[in-house]
């Protein structure tokens, strides 16, 4: 069971930096510390795997693979490998901050592959000892990268090379003789992220604070784990799908979400007890304290669509392997270290599924509001055991959500938080909505809650992470702002919040899983009840709808710019067409869980907050 605690969505790959991504270097453990000083116990991220084409890292080249691209290069340096004037090569130019995936591509490898050809007999000896713990998975992988390379990046059922494409014995021994010496750089660049990643789990971990992992529930198709372990997957004869994952058409895409991704052969991974998807937890479990199942209604029943389609229209619900996986899955890994994404349409079936796997699912404020806005989704109805969220990687910011919606959806959000009906003379200030909608969160009865860096941050459209269902080299590439993250996030502010909710890390209690923050046994009344008495963290339901208000409109004053009644914020994108942004990969897509609500901007809607200066 969860303890009341807090936490802070904030992907790797967005934290800021010299490089063209964020790293497990020195702002990594900045932004810990910050987590620390806050009082937060949790951070949660995105997968970290190894992205395919498109860079999602909801697709990719194995589920097991660490993204090399967030290895730090100045360990490199400290243990001989690069040079400080090596290393100044591949800085991002000046002003530039969002991710520039083509430049980490070419320049970084070109790096690493420097440092690998550095590496000493003692280093050797421990990427050999890493290779033979890890063989289940680093020898296809590192074989399938290097042949996709040799093969100009193309699909591994594409390979001239027929033993290669099939994976016959024979051919794979050939190719690891042939090709060792760059099987073996792959492998020295997992060995180096694994023990970098294990470094810093270890120094988060020593400040209280355990992180949440995400793994996507499929494999891409063009991937090491489909082309070595084919068996395991749907395929015909020829090494095609014979269907694939996706959903059903609903309220949000008329043709419903085709991913794309093969579907497991449960049948044949009953026969071993699942032990390739329970290898997988606990290769994840290594690398992160709890983990969150993406799309986790499809261990239940999942939406198959023949290969041939072109839209998900037409497909099948077929059914998963169930409590059959669940108890295993219990059974393995004590304390049931993981969170599901129970959202989007369910009936009543899945909801019994859910209940009996004992694991709490998930909230998003901003699903409770809108035309199809769900109940269950509005913070006085959270129960405790749940993880809540303002929104996810997912939905639109909580600014560009509230210039984007109708007005009518604003009005019922600010009459939510406690706000009087929106004056265009007296605007709410973007400080000052965002901080609301945050307090409201922290009030609930949800026992977890997570708030997406760019909501502490004040950040509008611009900063979203993902549109789902559409693709561009935009997607995945927020990168948060040195600047603002030492001028904008009020670290005492939060750490109030979490004191006044009885959230705060360390404030007696049971530790939380992983070796993370150590969480009150029992609520504790706000410090002050005159404008919270209800918000307990026991018994509380919802935000003191005052006090919210209240805090919005002492605090936000500050950065008000602007008047009540602009346009929304088209001049920074929020106006711009689907084409320019885009979800990506097999998985990137997906409608179904967390883009309700989360459509691209249209631009042109009145505003009734004011805009804050940064």
């Amino acid at each position: 069971m969860l303890q009341r605690s807090s936490g802070v969505l904030m992907h790797i790959s967005s934290l800021p930096g010299p490089f063209g991504t964020g790293t497990l270097g020195s702002q990594a453990r900045q932004f810990a510390d910050l987590l620390a000083k806050m009082g937060c116990s949790y951070w949660q991220i995105l997968p970290i795997n190894h992205p395919s084409e498109g860079n999602s890292p909801y697709s990719s080249r194995s589920l097991f693979a660490i993204n090399p691209n967030f290895i730090d290069l100045y360990a490199l340096r400290d243990g001989g490998l690069l040079t400080d004037d090596e290393i100044s090569d591949v800085h991002l130019p000046a002003g530039q901050k969002a991710i520039d995936y083509p430049i980490l591509e070419k320049k970084r490898l070109i790096l690493l592959r420097k440092a690998y050809s550095r590496i000493d007999s003692e280093m050797s000896e421990r990427v050999a000892a890493f290779a033979a713990k890890h063989a289940g998975w680093l020898d296809a992988y590192a074989l399938f990268v290097v042949l996709k390379n040799n093969f100009g990046d193309a699909s591994w059922n594409e390979w001239p090379v027929i033993g290669l494409r099939l994976h016959k014995d024979d051919a794979i021994k050939q190719a690891f003789a042939e090709y060792e010496s760059d099987i073996m750089f792959w492998k020295f660049i997992q060995c180096t992220a694994y023990s970098q990643w294990a470094d810093f789990r270890q120094y988060v971990n020593g400040l209280g604070i355990s992180i949440v992992g995400d793994i996507p529930i499929y494999a891409s198709f063009d991937s090491s784990d489909v082309w070595a372990d084919n068996r395991l997957f749907q395929l015909n004869t020829k090494h095609i799908p014979k269907r694939v994952g996706g959903v059903p058409p609903d309220y949000f895409n008329k043709n419903g979400q085709l991913w794309g991704n093969p579907l497991y052969n449960w049948a044949e991974m009953k026969q071993d007890g699942y032990k390739w998807w329970l290898g997988r937890l606990e290769n994840a479990l290594e690398i992160c304290d709890v983990i969150r199942l993406d799309h986790f209604r499809g261990l239940y029943a999942y939406w198959a669509v023949p290969f041939a389609n072109k839209t998900a229209k037409k497909g099948e619900w077929l059914k998963g392997p169930g409590m059959d996986l669940i108890k295993k899955m219990n059974a393995r890994f004590s304390g049931k270290p993981f969170i599901m994404e129970d959202l989007g349409a369910l009936d009543r079936n899945v909801k019994r599924f859910f209940e009996s796997t004992g694991y709490p699912g998930m909230r998003v404020m901003q699903f409770g509001f809108g035309e199809d806005g769900g109940a269950s989704h509005l913070t006085k109805n959270y129960p405790e055991e749940c993880v809540a969220y303002t929104g996810t990687h997912d939905n639109n910011t909580i600014l560009g959500w509230y210039d984007d919606v109708s007005e009518l959806t604003k009005a019922d959000s600010l009459k939510e938080l406690g706000f009087p009906p929106a004056d265009p003379e007296n605007p709410i200030s973007d400080r000052g909505l965002c901080r609301a909608w945050v307090e409201n969160l922290f009030a609930s009865k949800a026992n977890l809650v997570v708030v997406p860096i760019q909501d502490l941050l004040y950040e509008g459209v611009e900063a979203r992470m993902n549109y789902p269902g559409t693709q561009s080299p935009a997607n995945w590439s927020y990168r948060a702002d040195d600047r603002k993250l030492k001028s904008l996030l009020d670290v005492e502010w939060v750490a109030g919040l979490n004191e006044k909710y009885g959230r705060a890390r360390g404030a007696g209690g049971e530790a939380a899983p992983g070796g993370g923050a150590a969480v009150p046994k029992s609520a504790a009344e706000p410090k002050n009840t005159a404008e919270s008495k209800s918000a307990s963290a026991s018994k509380n339901t919802a935000a003191p709808k005052s006090a919210a208000a209240k805090a919005a409109k002492a605090g936000g004053r500050r950065n008000t710019r602007g008047s009540g009644g602009q346009g929304s914020q088209s001049s920074q994108g929020s106006g711009s067409n689907e084409d320019s942004h885009g979800g990506q990969g097999s998985q990137g897509g997906k409608n179904n869980p967390e883009s309700k609500g989360s459509n691209s901007s249209q631009g042109g809607k009145k505003s009734n907050r004011a805009k804050s200066g940064q």
